[in-house]
């Protein structure tokens, strides 16, 4: 029986939670399920800080866990970086981290200082997790255990000219939160032969554009294979966000591909940071060995 420990690391969860849960011990997991103790005072005060860090430790060293999935996203997670214990997470095997949004700094992190894969995809503390169907396609994939696989359908915006098949390692999240990542340790540094896939939520298209030119200045589209844009929920209208796309476009050299499938909408399937991936005939497949 595969074990999870689903734990409080960033925001509150929705009350549905406990439903969730239960729903994954019927699907044939054991779950140890560590909410934050609201005694403590607030998540994002130091008191706060330093219990969600500890809980996300000790949850990543114990052994006899198959999963770590954050209850929820939402803010705080970039909080835990400084407080991590690294020497001593160096010393066993990798975990996986489960989630998206604010958990990218997490997922982030651990690739960048410890090569870690992680699963960008849903959580059980969030409303989406019932209605979507990724989430039991997630569930399923985790109860047959490594390796993982998935896909995702791709579209190409109108004009581009894409080899036949572009290969690659899988990097992405959320991103803002990776933007407010660059220049600190917890980015891992851009490298050859990579894929990113990314998605945001309620950012205007000046603002995603301004993450763009960092991004860009930065380095961290150098060796870049392609770019994969998720979900961009929040924007006005489907014209908005065609114009945005490009724009993205026109500001990087390696080709660009849309996709409907992952983000914090519905569906929000998963795919694997540190994965490898292939894209071809507008699918991207991945697999992970772990």
């Amino acid at each position: 029986m595969k074990v999870i420990h689903v734990i409080e690391i960033c925001g509150a969860p929705e009350p549905i939670i406990q439903q969730n849960i239960e729903g994954l011990g019927a699907a044939g997991f054991s779950v140890v399920y560590v909410p934050y103790d609201s005694h403590v005072g607030h998540r994002l005060e130091p008191q706060g800080i330093a219990q969600r860090a500890q809980m996300l430790t000790q949850s990543l060293l114990s052994g006899g866990i198959d999963y770590v999935m954050a209850a929820r996203g939402g803010y705080g997670a970039s909080d835990l970086l400084p407080h991590l214990d690294w020497a001593e997470l160096s010393k066993v095997s990798p975990r996986l981290l489960i989630g998206f949004s604010d958990v990218t700094a997490l997922q982030a992190a651990l690739k960048a200082r410890l090569n870690w894969p992680a699963l960008h995809g849903p959580m059980p503390g969030s409303p989406s997790w019932c209605e979507d169907v990724a989430a039991d396609e997630m569930v399923a994939m985790l109860a047959a255990g490594a390796p993982f696989s998935g896909e995702i359908v791709l579209e190409s915006p109108q004009g581009q000219a894409t080899p036949e098949i572009i290969t690659g390692e899988l990097f992405g999240g959320c991103l803002s939160v990776l933007t407010n990542l660059i220049g600190t340790p917890d980015l891992p540094a851009p490298g050859p032969q990579r894929i990113l896939f990314l998605e945001d939520i309620n950012e205007r298209p000046e603002r995603v554009l301004r993450c763009w030119n960092q991004w860009r200045e930065a380095g961290q589209f150098d060796g870049v294979r392609a770019v994969v844009l998720g979900q961009f929920l929040g924007l006005e209208s489907e014209a908005c966000e065609a114009w945005l796309v490009e724009r993205l476009c026109e500001r990087i050299e390696c080709p660009v591909f849309v996709s409907r499938e992952f983000g914090h909408g519905i569906p929000n399937r998963p795919i694997a940071i540190g994965g490898l991936a292939a894209i071809q005939q507008g699918t991207l497949r991945w697999h992970l060995d772990c």
